[in-house]
């Protein structure tokens, strides 16, 4: 087949870029080991798949592609050498990407990270596992503990009488006294449960949606438009309005409206909940229906309630409070003050019968079972929302914060084979999934034709042998060394003696993840014995992240990073490469990456950028964000830092690079390019600030003038073609 030879660096990023979106869109498909446990800001595996190769020089024939544009399987990034005499370092190794990359690829890896959670979840997720002898762990965990959790979840169905059908959610709302008339205020944003039982249907005669009567909160069906007379209590209400939005409610009781719920719920006046729905399948309908609670479902309840009190000093729980910090100020504003709040009893009553029947279960499956118990906290808590246009809950990071939820969805903790997300059944399952993957991993792209296709690596897997020591490192295939402690300080690593250093640095300001990992520290804390979860909390003492609500700066966040990538530095093999990613909004982000570069010793020899966020994720979805990754090569500098003898002119030369029409197709792509060629002039040199941000408003003011020069772009002609298919 004819071969399409695009320009080399072109064909890289564009490449690169494809394969990182398509993954990002769907991880659990492309790579399953990723969906092994929660993890913040992951960057896609085929995106550090492309740095490792790039970087151990394996970039002719990475990628090639056919007269149709399509990626052949011919190309080396699906077939690579074995990487086994290269030994990767990755300082912030968060979710494990470049150690699991690196491991699939051959090559003996360190990880070093200094939260907890990140080192159980790399761990997890490098480790080897008999997988026949988990599955009948599981066989009997399902048939006994799965059976009790189930039982307290049965609701009967109201359309054909049968009992005891398997509840999957359970809809609440939340409620506040009013600090006018001392009345309870029911919080919702609008009463619909959903928009009809048929999904991507619109709301008609035919796909009635399930919404709640904002009087008596029983259950009606609406045809979607008009207002909607209860069929209880024949209150008229309109199922698109209701008491709270945007922080703020309105009594329908006195009619007091505009007061902020943090002010009130701060004020000792703690929220309640009030059950509304549930959700079920029954087996003789074979529908998913709704339903307002009945008497038993109340007893029922009412049950679990004295059994939690009866039992709670003997059950395992987390008391610690939940720290103040950026992340977590909405929960303790609105009166959470504690992890356990954040969970029903319910919920609390399940996760003990899980931690209780693992008691005589060998420490290496009862991790992996932890792990999954962990990992399923994130859709079994009462701060999840649910997606109503598609029925399905929504877990509880769906942004990178702790969201306060006045509608909360109680999932069905233990679940079934087939529905539900986040369950315990359900995050089994992608644990074996994941499981599976390391012994037989994959490659999936798109072609030309927009066909998902799958190769199949059987040279590669996934799979380390852990070791303690370097000198063992260097003699084991596959070995990996983890540490959870500051990076900056990794005497167990001699001077000189790693190939490449790879990662994804924390970005500035983006993810608080001590904050965030909290959530799963504190619980996994009580279920394993293992010294890096001694402690209270994940310390948030020397973490690269500026966090103004624990008082940590943009000056701190410098100094950690200097201190890192000093380590590196010094670990590093005169002739090796440090390739990390990094994006952000804020120019001083940039600039502390950059002085962290300079003062370590480091100088960059380039850099291209990579769009490798999924275009609907949430995080990017309808905002003015710089959301591509800027992928940064450096190596050793061996000289001093010089001064620009023509500023002037190399930053008319960075300018006029940005802006080819030939290179950057987008505003923010012609953005992401200067600043990696300035970053990449300044990494050599000792500019200060003033020019680096000098030069970034030159680079606006040109893009502003939308100049149209021969080899210079005019982003709104630009627009225009890309829009005819140019």
């Amino acid at each position: 087949m004819k071969r399409n030879r695009q320009p080399f660096k072109s064909l890289i990023e564009r490449t690169i870029s494809k394969l990182a979106q398509d993954e990002s869109g769907k991880r659990q498909h492309y790579r399953p080991v990723y969906s092994l446990h929660k993890w913040w800001a992951r960057r896609s595996g085929a995106q550090f798949r492309s740095i490792i190769l790039l970087a151990a020089g394996l970039d002719d024939g990475l990628f090639e592609i056919d007269e149709t544009g399509g990626l052949l399987e011919s190309s080396k990034y699906f077939h690579p050498p074995n990487l086994e005499r290269l030994i990767v370092f990755d300082p912030f190794m968060g979710g494990g990407t470049t150690l699991v990359e690196a491991n699939r690829l051959g090559a003996k890896v360190i990880g070093c990270d200094i939260n907890p959670v990140s080192y159980w979840i790399v761990r997890e997720s490098l480790r080897p596992i008999d997988l026949q002898q988990l599955s009948s762990i599981f066989d009997n965990l399902n048939e006994t503990v799965g059976e009790s959790i189930r039982e307290i979840y049965r609701t009967d169905c109201v359309v054909c009488g049968r009992k005891n059908c398997e509840g999957l959610h359970v809809f609440w709302i939340r409620e506040i006294i009013c600090p006018k008339c001392s009345k309870q205020v029911p919080l919702y944003k609008r009463t619909l449960l959903n928009k009809g039982l048929k999904r991507n249907k619109p709301i008609s005669e035919e796909n009635k949606a399930s919404i709640f009567c904002a009087n008596c909160f029983s259950l009606n069906t609406w045809e979607g438009s008009g207002i909607c007379t209860c069929n209880a209590c024949n209150a008229e209400f309109d199922p698109m309005k209701g008491t709270f939005d945007h922080g703020r409610f309105c009594c329908p009781n006195c009619g007091e409206a505009g007061q902020k719920l943090a002010e009130v719920a701060g004020n000792s006046r703690l929220m309640t909940e009030r059950i509304v729905a549930i959700e079920y399948w029954c087996p003789s309908c074979k529908k998913r229906l709704y339903k307002s609670p009945d008497s038993k479902d109340y007893s029922r309840i009412k049950e679990i309630e004295r059994q939690f009190r009866e039992t709670k000093e003997d059950m395992t729980l987390p008391h610690q409070s939940i720290p103040k910090g950026s992340s977590s100020r909405r929960w303790r504003t609105h009166g959470y003050r504690y992890y356990s709040q954040i969970f029903s009893s319910r919920q609390l009553l399940a996760l003990n019968f899980v931690e209780q029947s693992l008691g005589k279960t060998s420490y290496e499956y009862r991790d992996a079972f932890v792990t999954i118990l962990s990992n399923s906290l994130e859709y079994n808590n009462m701060m999840t929302p649910y997606n109503y246009p598609h029925r399905k809950l929504h877990h509880l990071f769906t942004y990178h914060s702790f969201p306060l939820t006045t509608t909360p969805v109680e999932n069905s903790f233990w679940g079934s084979a087939n529905m539900g997300a986040g369950t315990f059944v359900n995050c089994y399952q992608r644990y074996l999934k994941a499981k599976l993957y390391c012994r037989r991993p994959f490659e999936k792209y798109k072609d030309a034709s927009g066909r998902i296709r799958t190769v199949f690596t059987p040279t590669e897997r996934i799979e380390a042998k852990f070791v303690d020591t370097f000198q063992h490192l260097t003699k084991e295939k596959r070995g990996a060394m983890l540490f959870c402690r500051d990076s900056s300080h990794v005497p167990e690593i001699p001077d000189n003696s790693v190939d490449l250093v790879i990662t994804d640095p924390p970005y500035f300001d983006n993810v608080h993840y001590s904050e965030l990992s909290n959530f799963f520290y504190v619980w996994l804390r009580l279920l394993i014995e293992n010294e890096y979860f001694e402690e209270k909390y994940v310390s948030p003492e020397n973490e690269a992240v500026v966090n103004l609500g624990m008082g940590k700066d943009s000056k701190k966040y410098q100094q950690i990073m200097v201190s890192v990538f000093k380590e590196c530095r010094r670990v590093l093999k005169e002739e090796g490469t440090l390739a990390f990613t990094f994006h952000h909004s804020k120019l001083q982000a940039w600039w502390a990456i950059l002085c962290a570069l300079r003062e370590s010793g480091f100088s960059i020899n380039t850099s291209f950028p990579v769009n490798s966020e999924y275009k609907m994720n949430p995080h990017i979805r309808q905002k003015d964000t710089l959301d591509m990754d800027l992928v940064l090569f450096c190596k050793p500098r061996l000289d001093i830092l010089t001064s620009l003898s023509t500023p002037a002119q190399l930053l008319e030369r960075a300018l006029r690079f940005a802006l080819d029409s030939n290179m950057a197709r987008t505003r923010k792509e012609a953005v992401i390019r200067f600043i990696g060629n300035i970053l990449r002039i300044a990494s050599s040199s000792n500019i200060q600030y003033d020019w680096f941000a000098g030069a970034m408003k030159q680079l606006e003011r040109e893009l502003d003038l939308n100049i149209s020069k021969k080899g210079v772009i005019s982003f709104n002609h630009l627009h225009k073609r890309l829009h005819k298919g140019n």
